[in-house]
């Protein structure tokens, strides 16, 4: 009776992968299939357009939608900020990793000038910053701010205004150009009626050991 039930199970199981493509069976025999659909899950949710080489961190970033949907910060293909994780807020969401191992140090969106300037005051020499606006970045921009950030590579960051989208990846004292990308808010061109469409960036970073 057990060798006919076990037969009818996989015996069925094996017509409905064939016939339906369904991976239910072939999971449960297949630890090494499982480990592919785990990593294709996570390629979905952190998307790296760049193939790093070896000896680098990848990165993804993706501004927020309007005042609506979240940014979405990914590190070395980890999900570290998102709205799925409930960790992301209205300003700029903004993660601080070690440069050497990639170990996150701090990780939170500012919607106050000067605790935002307390926090960019104490980035340490080779720490990587990966910053992703949402709703709107301008109000805690101030002039230190952004001569801190200018300090640290941005180029747009002078324009950033109103509702605009901004992402910056950097790492202070880094020879290397900073990653960014800049979308202003404008009436003609925006998805939204007061905000432009989401932004997305992607790049590596040279591991420093």
């Amino acid at each position: 009776m057990m060798w006919e039930v076990r037969f009818y199970f996989f015996g069925i199981c094996g017509i409905l992968s064939f016939l339906t493509f369904n991976k239910t069976c072939v999971q449960r025999q297949s630890p090494r299939f499982k480990h592919q659909q785990d990593n294709a899950k996570l390629s979905a949710m952190c998307p790296s357009p760049k193939d790093c080489p070896p000896n680098h961190f990848a990165f993804y970033i993706r501004s927020g939608l309007a005042n609506v949907i979240g940014p979405k910060i990914c590190f070395d293909g980890e999900v570290v900020m998102s709205g799925t994780k409930m960790n992301v807020g209205q300003g700029l969401n903004i993660v601080l990793l070690n440069g050497d191992s990639g170990n996150i140090i701090s990780s939170g969106f500012y919607r106050g000038a000067d605790e935002m300037l307390v926090f960019l005051r104490g980035i340490q020499h080779g720490q990587i910053m990966l910053v992703a606006s949402f709703d709107d970045p301008a109000p805690i921009l101030t002039d230190k701010a952004r001569e801190i950030f200018k300090a640290l590579g941005s180029s747009a960051i002078q324009t950033v205004g109103v509702r605009d989208g901004w992402l910056f990846a950097g790492q202070k004292g880094s020879d290397g150009n900073p990653f960014e990308k800049h979308v202003s808010n404008d009436e003609k061109t925006n998805k939204f009626e007061k905000w432009p469409g989401a932004i997305d960036l992607s790049g590596c970073f040279l591991k420093r050991t």
